[in-house]
């Protein structure tokens, strides 16, 4: 596992690069960030929405045109005639609510792509911060399993031993070799559960290798700092707020457009332009002028009240989900913050469990060694022990996991800037 195997990554838009076999979280926060397509696209997507907000600033600026022209004519008893004209124009919108409404609701459009760029860099930190810790536990727990291996191959040769010399019976002599056939089986099992944490994690960074990648990382009780003082700092940090407080925001944008539908337009335009029988023209002409149009009933009698009456609801609807995502986000928040103060405390407790079963396991198998124990006894403590250490391995793995649930809520992005300061 501590061999360094160096692996091609190919790609399509990244050069052909080296990496190491064995990846740190730091290394899988920057490959993702190099690789991950869906970051990729998320951000493809938040470009898209900002040339979309500048687009619809266009529908206030002036509109110029520029034209050329070109006609013969002619007919029974007619002279064939050329005429060409040559002409520019300009538009201006002076007012008009549906440009407005347009610009400041793409505006919110825009914005809310920016906090959907930060809601998935949260979920996608908390992928991979899952997928790295599987795997790394994936690895302790092939570790505690080689040894349970190691352990139940010393007593089974142990009790054979006995068995052949009169001193144990043959049923406790098949059931050791049973328990080490056994602990062989799950010792596969957890490196097949090694193959499939590290392909999870492939996945989540976004490279493509058939080579087994590990985790590498120390293994201690991680320290978190979580204030309930704050839990409302957490709670607008949060991008679904953020989410919610824009999409009231465009609701009440919708409604403001449908209560002002009936307001007038009011646009300038002018134009000048050249027209005669050859190439360059010398007839002048030009125009301009304002026009006013109001809207009375133009989409039908009832139009405007129902549609004011039903934008009206749909605020409404918008503003009470909010208050029913306040209110789950508060309660998420502290429950996760209780559960990881559970793992915490029983990973600590079954640490001590463990360090007990271990002596007690010692002292065993010095006592049936003298004859002092019977093989029942020694078994039970050596199964003690084997639950011990899985078990341990299983609770410090739920208060990392706990952790980062933890941290999604309380929105911590993915970021290769901050990672390192973030975790010490």
């Amino acid at each position: 596992m501590n061999k360094k195997i160096t692996i091609f990554l190919f790609s399509v838009f990244i050069p052909i690069f080296l990496i190491s076999a064995d990846f740190t979280l730091d290394d899988c926060v920057k490959l993702a960030f190099e690789n991950n397509p869906t970051l990729k696209s998320k951000l493809n997507d938040l470009e898209s929405a900002r040339y979309s907000y500048y687009s619809s600033i266009n529908t206030y600026l002036p509109k110029i045109n520029l034209s050329h022209g070109f006609s013969r004519s002619g007919g029974d008893n007619k002279t064939p005639s050329n005429s060409f004209s040559a002409s520019a124009s300009l538009s201006q919108n002076l007012f008009d609510y549906g440009s407005i409404y347009s610009i400041r609701s793409s505006k919110i459009n825009y914005e809310i792509a920016e906090i959907n760029y930060q809601s998935y860099l949260v979920d996608l930190r908390k992928s991979l911060y899952n997928a790295f810790y599987n795997l790394l536990f994936a690895q302790e727990s092939l570790k505690v399993n080689e040894k349970i291996v190691q352990i139940r191959k010393s007593n089974s040769d142990l009790i054979n031993l006995k068995y052949q010399s009169g001193f144990e019976s043959k049923g406790n002599m098949l059931y050791a070799k049973a328990q080490y056939e056994m602990s062989k089986l799950n010792l596969e099992k957890s490196k097949r559960q090694l193959e499939i944490a590290s392909n999870s994690l492939k996945s989540v960074i976004g490279i493509n290798t058939k080579e087994i990648v590990y985790a590498k990382a120390d293994i201690s009780m991680p320290v978190f700092g979580f204030d309930e003082n704050k839990i409302a700092d957490y709670i607008k940090s949060n991008p679904q707020y953020k989410n919610y407080e824009k999409t009231v925001l465009l609701a009440e944008e919708k409604l403001k457009n449908g209560e002002y539908d009936w307001l007038p337009k009011l646009t300038f335009s002018a134009s000048a332009g050249l027209s005669g029988d050859r190439e360059f023209p010398d007839r002048k002409s030009w125009s301009f002028g304002l026009n006013l149009s109001l809207p009375i009933f133009s989409s039908g009698v009832t139009y405007r009240k129902n549609n004011v009456a039903m934008l009206k609801e749909a605020l409404n609807s918008t503003k009470e989900k909010f208050n029913s995502f306040l209110i789950s986000l508060e309660s998420d928040i502290l429950n996760a913050y209780k559960d990881y103060q559970n793992a915490v405390d029983s990973a600590k407790t079954y640490k001590i469990l463990l360090e007990a079963n271990e002596e007690r396991y010692n002292e065993a198998v010095v006592k049936y060694m003298a004859g002092k124990m019977s093989y029942i006894d020694l078994e039970n403590m050596e199964q003690n022990l084997i639950d011990s250490r899985q078990n341990y391995t299983e609770y410090i793995k739920n208060v990392y996991i706990k952790k980062v649930n933890l941290e999604a809520l309380m929105s911590k992005p993915l970021s290769k800037n901050t990672y390192l300061s973030e975790e010490k």
